[in-house]
């Protein structure tokens, strides 16, 4: 996946504020800049020269103008100019980069403005925001599809996330999306602190453009050009890796360590990575905070595969359970899925008592269900799957370091 545009918004109040933030960006590591007029406090006409004065500071940075309407979370102050009217103006002036509709306004008679804008170099993006709930991600899908339809060069939606499924409605909704028109550039997001890992990682779902911010924040749940920025140096880079997951006991420590010895490539191992973050074992983060909060210091700790020179890399069991950790590791590298039978894994782990999941099920036939549920998120996962019953451990390698650099 490509790297996400990170696109600050301008929210001063007055032209010198307006003019301050706007050099603040043109210095900034960053791709874009989005004026808020809805924050403007000065009359209508001195919008269009405000735009030049920005676009001339910011450079070849682009520039977005948005007048946000209350009725889509914008100010109040906004709502003193003619929507309309300014919209067409910005469009006959060409001066900004990119213009933002709302685009359930028009389509209740206006589309002749969306079409007016093809003579010029202006681009239109196509939004629809709701502060208040998370739509199904078959709304999300038909309302992308509408605004691209409807001739909009970009589809723009943010809705407002109460919890972190939520949040992943709107990642599942863009990649959906993308599935069917990987070409149409989309900037999707859910608003609100549950939202964030939608700023952060939206890129690997689809989504071109995401909002962070330098000072004052314009949508609830932005995070800071700092840490976006941090986070990007990390997530889009490809290092090569060799991903090894699969099922507790089909051997993945093993495996790893012996295409190290055998290639002379590093090995991480995530669970070892976690305990020294945390200076915790697995089963005490367990114990004392639950599976939950382990799942979520696991997808953290992903972020940092991406510092690290090309190294076998061993999973925890239930690392690739979760669709975020997926599209990380596919950006890291190539993941390869050691399976093993059910009685196997039993011979291999039926000692071992730092295993948190079977505590009071060590026997074969409950490894075998939870096996079963794991069975389709693993094959999903997998660019490359090998068997590890019965066979010589350095064979095993052998087969992965093969199959990976063909």
């Amino acid at each position: 996946m490509k790297r996400e545009l990170i696109c600050v918004p301008i929210t001063g109040l007055v032209l010198p504020s307006i003019i301050s933030q706007a050099r603040e960006i043109a210095a900034a590591p960053v791709d874009m800049a989005e004026w808020r007029v809805d924050y403007f406090a000065g009359e209508e006409k001195q919008i269009y020269s405000t735009v030049v004065a920005i676009k001339e500071i910011i450079g070849d940075k682009k520039l977005i103008v948005t007048l946000r309407t209350s009725d889509e979370g914008g100010e109040d102050n906004g709502d003193k100019f003619d929507y309309f009217h300014v919209i067409e103006e910005l469009i006959t002036q060409d001066s900004a980069d990119y213009v933002d509709i709302e685009i359930e306004k028009f389509l209740d008679g206006h589309e002749e403005l969306i079409e007016k804008y093809n003579q010029k170099n202006i681009k239109i993006i196509g939004s629809y925001h709701d502060f208040e709930r998370m739509p199904e991600e078959g709304f999300i899908i038909r309302k992308l599809r509408q605004i691209k339809e409807a001739g909009c060069d970009v589809g723009k939606v943010a809705c407002f996330a109460n919890d972190s499924n939520e949040a992943e409605t709107m990642l599942k909704a863009t990649s959906l999306f993308k599935y069917d028109y990987p070409e149409y550039p989309v900037a999707t997001m859910a608003m609100g602190r549950e939202g964030y890992i939608t700023r952060l990682y939206g890129g690997l779902y689809g989504s071109s453009v995401t909002f962070a911010t330098i000072g004052k924040a314009s949508a609830p749940g932005q995070r800071s050009v700092e840490e976006v920025v941090e986070t990007f140096d990390k997530l889009f880079v490809n290092p090569g890796h060799i991903i090894i997951i699969g099922f507790m006991g089909t051997g993945k420590t093993t495996v790893s360590r012996a295409l190290e010895k055998q290639y002379g490539i590093g090995c991480v191992d995530t669970d070892e990575m976690i305990t020294e973050k945390t200076g915790k074992q697995i089963s005490e983060i367990f114990d004392e905070y639950g599976e939950e909060t382990f799942r979520t210091v696991e997808t953290n700790i992903l972020d940092d595969l991406g510092t690290i020179d090309k190294s076998v890399v061993s999973c925890g069991g239930g690392t690739v359970l979760k669709d975020l950790n997926v599209k990380k590791l596919k950006n890291f590298g190539k993941i390869v899925l050691l399976t093993a039978k059910p009685e196997t894994v039993y011979k291999r782990v039926h000692k071992d008592n730092k295993r948190p999941l079977l505590a009071g099920n060590m026997n074969v036939g409950y490894i075998e269900q939870l096996m079963d549920k794991r069975r389709y998120a693993y094959e999903r996962a997998a660019d490359i799957v090998v068997a590890t019953d019965d066979r010589d451990v350095e064979d095993i390698a052998k087969e992965i370091w093969e199959k990976v650099n063909s």
